[in-house]
């Protein structure tokens, strides 16, 4: 285990987007192997004190983490000195880094990954495109980590392969048949009218958990951009997280009609009806 005085800046431009994203991945990451290092964020463009961006809130709600309480600050030299290790968001926000100081030790996501990839600032985007970039934020620093504990354990760090086009997060489904979807959501539902008939004698935890498989596999059926039923998934399965006992027949009904809806694609208006949800019990 690394000592709690290890500390990884992740610098990003505003401080309101990406970077405390990547701060809240890679914390959850580390945490994950028992790594205890102080993980904190700067930009290098001077957004201080502006909160996280609501759009970059949402998307870590749906990812299962909390981002309420950040504040942006600016990358100075007290912050770089006292970094063991400075992750930029983009080469370009690399370049800016070595320019100011050039003693600093900085790596780029990409680099971590040995990709020659970028992650795009989706300031202004809506909510889904910054669930996808989150989500590659988070393949790259998966695919970094070992790299980031040589780096910090002041071993040689293995030399990323020589740079190539990124892929794709994932690639792009073959078309499918609407028929498919529909009978994942024909079993989903069935399974809600199941719960609703006998309410006494359903387990609600194993119902809970067999709705949410199921609904999962209408993610590899998306092959439309503009189509968040990942999105509308994630924000099904989140809220059915957070009911620990037998919803209210209302609920059920609820979340009954969602998933009809879900037979074609959804877009942004039904992902922000299901997230207004909230924290409904």
């Amino acid at each position: 285990m690394q000592p709690t005085t290890t500390s990884i800046l992740i610098v990003g431009a505003a401080d309101t987007g990406r970077a405390p994203i990547a701060v809240a991945l890679l914390r959850r990451i580390a945490q994950a192997h028992s790594y205890q290092w102080h993980i904190a964020s700067a930009g290098v463009v001077g957004h201080d004190d502006d909160p996280l961006q609501p759009a970059a809130r949402d998307a870590l709600a749906v990812l299962g983490i909390d981002c309420e309480e950040h504040i942006a600050r600016s990358l100075t030299a007290e912050l770089v000195e006292n970094a063991d290790l400075l992750i930029a968001i983009d080469s370009g926000i690399a370049r800016v880094v070595r320019g100011r100081y050039p003693q600093a030790r900085v790596v780029t996501l990409g680099e971590l990954a040995g990709r020659a990839r970028d992650i795009p600032d989706p300031a202004g985007m809506q909510v889904g495109a910054w669930l996808h970039y989150s989500r590659e934020m988070e393949q790259l620093l998966h695919e970094g980590f070992a790299r980031i504990v040589a780096m910090l354990s002041g071993k040689t760090a293995p030399a990323p392969p020589e740079p190539a086009a990124a892929p794709p997060l994932t690639p792009p489904a073959p078309a499918q048949p609407p028929a498919e979807r529909q009978a994942i959501c024909t079993r989903a539902t069935r399974l809600i009218d199941a719960i609703q008939a006998m309410p006494d004698v359903i387990d609600w935890p194993a119902a809970r958990g067999r709705i949410q498989s199921t609904l999962a596999e209408l993610v590899s059926l998306v092959t439309e951009p503009n189509d968040l039923t990942t999105l509308y998934v994630e924000a099904i399965n989140l809220w059915l997280t957070r009911q620990t006992s037998m919803p209210a027949t209302n609920q059920l009904e609820r979340l009954r009609a969602a998933i009809e809806r879900v037979q074609q694609p959804v877009g942004q208006a039904e992902v922000a009806e299901v997230m207004r949800w909230g924290i409904e019990k």
